[in-house]
């Protein structure tokens, strides 16, 4: 994966117990590029970690497709997900970034 100039930071993570819904897990942060037209995503990571109550997510950045001006741009990234595992991290790779996992219930 090239390396793509931005920076993302304000990770959290909260897995939602709260009924009438299905336990859910949310990751949240920002990421800042030197443009606009950057998109990002999570997702699995293939194979999963050793520990499984880490859980791994790749982060996948999607640079502009067309010139864009140079604007600093901060764009909010989301991940969710249904699942009952009581994950105590998310780990984002390739940034090596850990996040404790707050439960609600």
């Amino acid at each position: 994966m090239p390396n793509h100039p931005g920076k993302c930071t304000g990770w959290t993570a909260i897995h939602d117990f709260m009924p009438p819904r299905p336990p859910r897990l949310r990751v949240r942060g920002k990421c800042t590029f030197p443009t606009p037209g950057y998109r990002v995503s999570l997702k699995h990571h293939i194979p999963a970690g050793i520990n499984p109550k880490i859980l791994l997510l790749d982060k996948v950045v999607t640079p502009p497709t067309k010139p864009e001006p140079d604007v600093e741009t901060t764009i909010d990234v989301e991940y969710e997900e249904q699942t009952s595992v009581h994950y105590t991290e998310v780990s984002i790779l390739p940034d090596g970034v850990t996040i404790k996992v707050e439960e609600v219930h």
